[in-house]
């Protein structure tokens, strides 16, 4: 009999006991967890802090306006951080707003994969055309294997909807011409300069 009453007072304490180490090791399971997700967070963290490349391009030489007739020679260097796999290769694009006489947008326009930067530092010499919209920008010293040629800029009028009129370019006066150059991985670097046609 008496061992049949230390069975009974043994019965709750047992289930308490259990009811314990289950909470523990849900406890444990949900520190685990806390754990895996932090981890996560700080992997996908530094994959984010390597996958964006820093990136800067700069004329070599000339002002920041010029009064032009015919072309425009732009000589650009151009330079991606590392790793040079995940960043390269770099693409160049050549983005063209044209003003009347009082700053006012006539026509825009981007011309995509001008040039193409495959090494961590490169010089990249374009010809700017500013009058002549089929041949607006050729890559001076593009690998002799590509030739790719001149390429054209679709300039698109003041509300983007059709190219530019001829009586549209008739009130050009100035254009801002902006270089960029896209990383493989994400990052800009643009550098701007003004073209005074009249």
């Amino acid at each position: 009999m008496i061992f049949a009453i230390l069975l009974l007072l043994m019965a709750p304490q047992q289930q308490q006991q259990q009811q314990i180490q289950d909470q523990l090791k849900s406890q444990q399971q949900q520190l685990e967890q806390i754990h895996q997700d932090l981890q996560k967070l700080r992997d996908s963290g530094s994959n984010q802090a390597q996958s964006i490349c820093s990136v800067e391009v700069r004329r070599v030489s000339g002002p920041d306006q010029r009064r032009v007739a015919a072309i425009v020679p732009l000589n650009l260097l151009a330079t991606i951080g590392r790793p040079a796999e995940s960043c390269l290769p770099g693409e160049v694009r050549v983005a063209a707003s044209y003003l009347d006489g009082n700053e006012n947008l006539v026509c825009s326009g981007v011309v995509e994969s001008v040039a193409s930067q495959s090494s961590l530092i490169q010089n990249i010499n374009l010809d700017i055309h500013p009058w002549d919209f089929r041949e607006f920008v050729r890559w001076k010293n593009e690998p002799p294997e590509r030739n790719s040629g001149p390429k054209r800029l679709v300039c698109l009028n003041n509300e983007s909807t059709a190219e530019a009129s001829s009586e549209e370019l008739g009130r050009i006066a100035s254009v801002r011409v902006r270089v960029t150059v896209f990383p493989k991985n994400g990052g800009l670097s643009t550098t701007e300069i003004q073209l005074n046609l009249r």
